[in-house]
């Protein structure tokens, strides 16, 4: 797999977390920057919901837990966004499914990135 096309699907991915309102224009923008990667679909909704996901379901949990969902906006930086994914993908996997904080953060990460991206991401075949 291509690191460089992995990078620029992650960086479109994480971008889900930089805020929480997305028009038209921007989802189609979305859309255009992921099928760009050249990556098949499978392997960007794999991304989406395993990378992504995996990294943000600590901070996903945390501002669900503290009502920043409650909020009109929420913001994590795209560089940081970036940076978060590539040190959760190098931890060993079994450090976040024990912790069952990680688990229910990881439900709520896939439900925002579903309902955030969801209709993007069906859109990009198999």
């Amino acid at each position: 797999m291509d690191a460089a096309k992995k990078r620029e699907a992650w960086a479109v991915l994480a971008q889900v977390w930089v805020d929480t309102d997305y028009d038209d224009a921007q989802m189609e923008a979305f859309r255009q920057q992921l099928l760009a990667t050249g990556l098949p679909g499978s392997e960007i909704r794999r991304i989406a919901y395993h990378e992504v996901c995996g990294a943000f379901a600590l901070f996903t949990l945390g501002v669900l837990a503290t009502a920043g969902m409650a909020l009109p906006d929420w913001y994590y930086p795209e560089e940081l966004a970036q940076e978060k994914v590539a040190q959760w993908l190098a931890r060993p996997l079994a450090l976040s499914v024990l912790n069952p904080f990680w688990v229910a953060g990881y439900v709520i990460a896939r439900w925002f990135m579903r309902s955030t991206l969801g209709g993007v991401l069906s859109e990009l075949g198999s």
